[in-house]
């Protein structure tokens, strides 16, 4: 059995035992989920709180990081990712999903900029709290993207299961927590199916209100770190790039995660009118795994 057949199967066993675990009426099971109507506070002491970190901004500028105040910033580029932030948020809302990962088929299909700019565009409507993770923890770039040193590396606390409040840190928006690596891992998917990811989890859901998490996984067709991680989340956000990823390539990676529920599939780069800006989206129906863009 392959390596990503046995992610597949052990993915199988761990999403029935997740869903299986939401009884209706049950608080423990469903406070991730409906924490916040239910009227769940989280004390003081538990919240997650970011160090304010500077970023560097023409490292931003040159990587297309559409940044809070920046005199350059592309209208239609901001146009864009508020479509498709509006979009997601209404398939989260209808599904009750607090976590989505975003991963693509190959590399280079600009999956980490879409991620950073998703989570940027939904905290600035300032009605949940967003949380953007790096596990791409074999090649991490969100902070290098951003040009910022974490208070502490995601990597590490993973490793050691403990810490977990530590590498979190800010940009400008209170409403977005981010934390990352600058150093890689060659055992990444070993610490994402490990009981310490799990741990990582709860202590965002329990650290954070209402939060809305966004996971930058690696591409699914590289390894099997997505599969591992797919049946531990609410949904997969698919990247593909025109004219780079090819129709093989994203039937052959939507295929692979089939069995999980799919929020939609982002046409990056969909228009030359903008370079690298002009987003499609499309999503399929969203009552139940399977479901993927179209």
């Amino acid at each position: 059995m392959s390596i990503i057949e046995q992610a597949l199967e052990k993915g199988r066993g761990e999403r029935r035992q997740r869903t299986q675990s939401r009884r209706p009426g049950d608080p423990d099971a469903e406070r991730g989920i409906e924490g916040a109507e239910r009227g769940a506070a989280i004390e003081p002491a538990k919240r997650i709180m970011g160090r304010r970190a500077m970023v560097d901004r023409d490292q931003c500028r040159e990587q297309r990081v559409l940044l809070d105040g920046a005199e350059d910033t592309d209208a239609a580029a901001v146009a864009a990712y508020r479509m498709l932030r509006t979009r997601l948020l209404q398939r989260t809302r209808t599904n009750k999903w607090t976590t989505i990962a975003v991963t693509s088929a190959g590399p280079n299909d600009g999956k980490t900029l879409t991620a950073i700019n998703l989570a940027l565009s939904m905290a600035r409507e300032r009605t949940r709290d967003v949380v953007l993770l790096d596990l791409d923890m074999r090649k991490p770039s969100v902070c290098r993207t951003l040009g910022v040193l974490p208070p502490r590396e995601l990597r590490g606390c993973l490793e050691l299961g403990d810490h977990f409040r530590d590498p979190f840190f800010t940009i400008g928006n209170e409403n977005l927590l981010i934390a990352g690596s600058v150093t890689s891992s060659e055992q990444a998917s070993e610490l994402l199916a490990s009981a310490h990811f799990d741990a990582l989890l709860s202590a965002v859901r329990d650290g954070v209100a209402n939060p809305i998490v966004l996971i930058d996984l690696p591409p699914v067709l590289l390894t099997d770190d997505a599969l591992v991680v797919a049946p531990k989340i609410d949904a997969m956000l698919v990247v593909a790039s025109e004219g780079l990823t090819g129709r093989a390539e994203l039937a052959k990676a939507l295929h692979l995660l089939s069995e999980f529920p799919i929020a939609g599939v982002v046409l990056n780069r969909a228009a030359e009118s903008t370079p690298g800006y002009d987003y499609g989206y499309s999503a399929g129906p969203a009552d139940g795994p399977g479901d993927q863009g179209r």
